[in-house]
């Protein structure tokens, strides 16, 4: 009987777990509206398509004046570094190197107030069609005359956790 219980208990976990895992969206807040989750997720979308379009009109139409990214990633040695760089960094031209990029997330659990919402979500980024990294993104949004922009942006660079962190079967992968 100890074992039979013991089993039972075991895939009941592994279920959950499973179910867990492959959550498309967790919500957060008193602010638990669907439309709202899905526009800022919308927005989300847009900004990561414009990368990958190199739309830098559309990027820099939905950062706000003055935003910024973070980004920690690997040294030498191993140890996080976190830097920071203006969002208008990478919606200039200049600085584009002419490689065709690729951003796609996957089960983002979205925390929303109000006109304020983050969206907290495991990334991969592709460089000509293969895996620079993986690592969390972490975007926030502010909501400024009804529409959703970003107000700040971090994420972990990390090229040695892609096998770790790629969405389970059943996850949809966005945008």
């Amino acid at each position: 009987m100890r074992t039979h219980h013991r089993t039972c208990v075991a895939l009941t976990a592994l279920a959950f777990l499973s179910a867990c895992a492959q959550a498309p969206v967790q919500v957060h807040g008193n602010d638990g509206d669907a439309a709202e989750v899905d526009a800022v997720l919308a927005t989300m979308d847009r900004y990561l398509a414009a990368i990958s379009a190199k739309d830098h009109a559309t990027m820099r139409s939905l950062d706000m004046p003055n935003s910024m990214t973070w980004s920690a990633r690997p040294d030498a040695s191993g140890a996080m570094v976190v830097g920071p760089r203006p969002s208008a960094y990478w919606s200039d031209p200049a600085n584009d190197k002419g490689s065709a990029l690729q951003e796609r997330y996957w089960n983002p659990t979205v925390f929303l107030r109000g006109p304020i919402a983050v969206v907290w979500a495991p990334y991969e980024f592709k460089i000509d069609g293969k895996t620079s990294h993986c690592g969390v993104d972490v975007f926030d949004f502010v909501k400024v005359d009804g529409a959703w922009r970003l107000a700040n942006a971090m994420w972990t660079v990390e090229p040695k956790v892609c096998d770790g962190l790629r969405p389970t079967r059943g996850a949809a992968i966005r945008p």
